[in-house]
């Protein structure tokens, strides 16, 4: 999230908007002339994705292990 509290002032060079804006949603990184979506969220590589695809498998079977105990 982004909470302007947390931002720097407008006017000094090392201000930035939002990495979830625009940039990668799991590194956080600028896009290329390709944008890859996986679950309607902005990745910027393959290998983004592949990453993206393991971290939402490893949670659902965390979650499926939490469910059964």
């Amino acid at each position: 999230m982004c909470d302007a509290s947390v931002l720097p002032e407008v006017g000094q060079p090392e201000s930035r908007p939002c990495s979830s804006v625009n940039g990668c949603a799991v590194c956080g990184g600028k896009f290329g002339l390709i944008r890859h979506y996986s679950w309607r969220t902005a990745l910027c590589s393959k290998k983004c994705v592949d990453r993206f695809r393991t971290r939402r498998e490893r949670d659902r079977s965390w979650l499926f292990r939490t469910q059964v105990a």
